[in-house]
């Protein structure tokens, strides 16, 4: 893309000349000295002189920027080149660059532009265009745009200076960190899980391999005929029903379910709770997928995260659900999910300071006999409300007492504790309190 706007201007040095050049005017006319009057004019054209070089000499260019990796973690490192070619059919300056970043300090640091040849089949490939090559670091997770570049020409004496952008900005996407986890303590609930699949298949004929008993609501075409009158009891197609064990993980993405959550985000996050959540189910999701684990992902708020069915989950990415959680924000309006939503999975609940009618529903959804945790995050300066010694302890306002007393495993954190201390608090519980019973 070519250069979108120039700005032409004296420099302080040229201010200084015309400053220079008008009291000389005065003296002259004052004490009626000639000389001052040349010196006034030279002082004056020097300056104007300059700025008029630096209008013809600002350079036409397009840019185009290239970023490796495309995708990436916060905190990671891309490498960006950009392709700099002059457009003007005369030969470009030397110059300045800095390319503008949406996080402090703005951009990145000054470099010199050394000059480009002229436009045209004779100059094409020798000297026509350069590449600039920087590293990126994003500290947060996003989708910027990194972008314009920015070129200042001067003259010789520094009394004028143009500045210009060229190109447009170019996205970035930057999803959570992903923190690697302890082993889990969850393991999947009764149902057709792989695990239930293999222990069927480890004894019995080709057809028990492939037929389960029949329940309510299976199809009636699935019913394996043989197999039920050797068995005596209704039996359908095994192979049509296999499935990975599944979990949830429960997200509380209302705004007033955060805290710390600031009106003005500017160049910081909006709520650093809610992004240590946003982290935690990054990791969570991440970690129980590789495990053999089908993931569902439930929002107290408005849904916007696609939904996953079974079958799509089978061919489901990581890389899918990273990029969906790097938009992935507070929102306003209350939109509490199903009560119906199907539990008996182990289910993990990451929430901040859940309201009434939130903490009902979390309660409804403790599920005995299965793992349920609920990490509730706080802002780092709500420390009157914080235990910071290993394992479980009260949360605040009684809202962690009535999360325990339904069954749930209740962890809470700061928005500056580490994601894996925290999942390592969970095994360690878990496996405590199997040992215990």
């Amino acid at each position: 893309m070519k250069d979108r706007r120039a700005r032409v201007g004296l420099t302080r040095r040229g201010v200084f000349f015309l400053l220079a050049s008008l009291t000389a005017s005065i003296g002259a006319y004052a004490l009626g000295l000639r000389e001052l009057l040349y010196v006034a004019v030279l002082l004056a054209g020097l300056p104007i002189g300059a700025l008029l070089l630096v209008w013809v000499a600002r350079p036409r260019l397009s840019v185009a920027r290239s970023f490796s990796p495309h995708i990436l973690e916060a905190g990671a490192t891309a490498n960006v080149t950009m392709h700099v070619k002059n457009q003007a059919f005369r030969r470009s300056a030397r110059s300045r660059w800095r390319d503008t970043l949406p996080w402090r300090p703005g951009s990145t640091p000054d470099s010199e532009l050394p000059a480009l040849q002229p436009r045209g089949a004779r100059f094409a490939g020798r000297g026509n265009s350069v590449d600039l090559h920087y590293e990126l670091r994003p500290p947060r997770r996003g989708v910027f745009s990194i972008g314009p570049l920015n070129v200042d020409v001067a003259d010789a004496f520094g009394l004028a200076q143009s500045s210009l952008t060229a190109g447009l900005p170019q996205p970035i996407v930057v999803t959570p960190e992903v923190v690697m986890l302890p082993a889990t303590g969850l393991t999947a609930s009764a149902g057709d899980g792989e695990a239930r699949l293999v222990q069927r298949r480890s004894s019995g004929d080709e057809d028990d391999s492939m037929t389960r008993e029949y329940r309510a609501g299976d199809a009636m075409r699935r019913v394996h005929w043989r197999a039920t009158a050797r068995h005596g009891d209704l039996m359908v197609r095994q192979e049509e029903q296999r499935s990975l064990p599944e979990a949830r993980i429960i997200i509380d993405t209302r705004r007033s379910g955060y805290r710390d959550t600031s009106e003005e985000t500017g160049e910081e996050s909006e709520s650093d709770s809610f992004e240590w959540a946003v982290r935690m189910l990054a990791s969570v999701a991440v970690h129980l997928r590789r495990a053999g684990f089908l993931v569902q992902i439930v929002e107290t708020g408005p849904a916007q995260l696609p939904a996953l069915g079974r079958e799509r989950q089978r061919a489901w990415g990581e890389e899918e659900f990273l990029v969906g959680l790097a938009s992935f924000g507070l929102v306003e309006d209350p939109k509490h999910a199903d009560p119906r939503t199907k539990r008996g999975a182990p289910t993990v609940a990451i929430v901040g300071n859940p309201d009434p009618a939130t903490l009902d529903w979390l309660v409804s959804q403790g599920v005995g006999g299965d793992v349920s945790v609920a990490f509730m995050v706080q802002n780092v300066s709500s420390v009157d409300v914080i235990n910071r010694s290993f394992g479980v302890d009260r949360a605040p306002m009684g809202v962690g007492e009535r999360l325990a007393n339904a069954g749930w495993l209740v962890v809470p954190v700061r928005a500056d504790d580490d994601h894996a201390a925290a999942w390592e608090a969970v095994v360690y519980e878990t496996g405590r309190s199997r040992a215990g019973a």
